[in-house]
């Protein structure tokens, strides 16, 4: 037990089930590999020492992996050194919790917070969270019970552990952060618990990065011959809904399909070779096998190129718990077509910086598609859409973190003096 109350430092971040270094797409690295990398390079320039934590799936890469001058990347030794399907990560959670600590001790290292990355994560941090005497705050990213309502089933592909972990990472954490106001009204209804904090601390995005390029100098350096430009980012995963951005531009009217082009970007995996196989099929049945094609994932600085090539870029997702990928698209200046569901909801205006439509209709998608392709008004809802995602810009959101960490910290060693006083 501390005997005073610490000025924040040091910083744990667990992302225990994938590795923020892995390559986009591989697995399960996406959207929260980028979103951990990205914090904990903006928390070191804020001053903060930051040791991100996963589990060793590489035995080629060393303990511990040097990201910048102050963060660095500790593997755990947990398991077989391999990928793991995340159902059997569960079983591995004391391992990791010992691991952690043994690397805290071993190193001398008291961590002021324990911000956690995912539910695995969570229950990982409260195993430690006595030993380190740290304060844990928890992400979740994405819910199981949210997914599965907005896929449109009751039991979803996730496990009864999952859900019971996630349970147990709400009602345990010192702090939960979510992306977006919503999500405690979710964990209020789904779950029927309260956080004992919650704030809202959305992803971010570097707009330095992600910009505006010249429409027609990018589609020539990227190979891309055509008059108008559909763009699809992501891992071929089912509730991406690739299916249904298809079958939705199989609607449009046969004038919109002279001249387009599908660009679908994203999986590098064996699963998703075999997915693609599956769109390239469906591609063919649906008579687009002509317009669309599939690459793999490209370099964060590339894919600016890919947003600034696009008419529009299209986010079929049947449930998105932020959507990195329209903040990145509309600051290219590309609006996005998306559903009206979860974070799309609170950055995208329809008819302003982009179009929205009802969840899960394809009718009404594809004529999102149509009247997205014959806006007049794309080049101004492009600016607006780029002027709207200021508030994420990655500067503030360290900023924002690094003073919720304080406050967490401080009202956790309150506590912690009062339990103490009271023995």
């Amino acid at each position: 037990m501390r005997d005073r109350l610490p000025i924040v430092q040091h910083i744990a971040l667990l992302s225990l089930h994938s590795s923020p270094i892995a390559p986009l797409g591989r697995s399960d690295a996406g959207g929260m590999n980028l979103y951990v990398r990205r914090l904990a390079d903006e928390l070191a320039s804020h001053g903060l020492l930051v040791d991100v934590f996963t589990r060793r799936t590489d035995t080629q890469l060393p303990a511990v992996v040097e990201l910048g001058p102050r963060t660095r990347l500790v593997h755990l030794n947990a398991g077989l050194p391999q990928l793991e399907p995340k159902e059997r990560l569960p079983r591995l959670i004391p391992t990791m919790a010992h691991g952690l600590e043994c690397f805290a001790r071993t190193q001398g290292i008291e961590y002021d917070i324990l911000h956690c990355h995912y539910w695995i994560s969570g229950l990982v941090g409260l195993l430690c969270r006595e030993t380190l005497g740290a304060p844990v705050v928890s992400m979740f990213h994405t819910l199981s019970k949210v997914k599965s309502q907005y896929a449109g089933d009751d039991a979803g592909a996730d496990s009864v552990q999952r859900v019971d972990g996630e349970r147990d990472v709400l009602s345990g954490s010192d702090a939960i952060v979510g992306a977006t106001p919503l999500e405690r009204t979710q964990l209020m209804r789904l779950y029927g618990r309260a956080p004992q904090a919650f704030t809202v601390i959305p992803p971010g995005v570097d707009p330095t990065i992600f910009r505006p390029y010249c429409t027609q100098s990018s589609r020539r350096e990227l190979g891309i011959e055509a008059e108008k430009v559909i763009l699809f980012v992501g891992r071929l995963d089912p509730m991406k809904r690739l299916d249904l951005l298809l079958r939705a531009i199989s609607l449009l009217p046969p004038s919109q399909l002279d001249g387009l082009r599908v660009l679908v970007v994203g999986g590098n995996d064996e699963k998703d070779r075999i997915s693609a196989q599956h769109y390239q099929r469906l591609a063919a049945d649906l008579g687009l096998q002509r317009i669309v094609e599939l690459r793999s994932n490209v370099p964060q600085e590339q894919l600016a190129l890919y947003y600034s090539a696009a008419t529009v870029c299209a986010i079929p997702s049947a449930y998105e718990s932020f959507g990195m990928v329209a903040l990145e698209s509309m600051a290219c200046e590309t609006p996005v077509v998306a559903f009206d569901v979860g974070g799309i909801a609170t950055t995208v205006r329809d008819g302003c910086t982009g179009f929205l439509s009802r969840p899960r209709d394809t009718m009404e998608y594809s004529r999102k598609l149509s009247e997205a392709l014959e806006s007049d008004s794309l080049g101004s809802m492009g600016r607006r859409a780029r002027a709207s995602i200021r508030p994420y810009e990655w500067a503030r959101i360290g900023r924002l973190t690094t003073s919720y960490y304080q406050e967490v910290t401080s009202v956790y060693n309150d506590r912690s003096l009062e339990l103490a006083g009271a023995g």
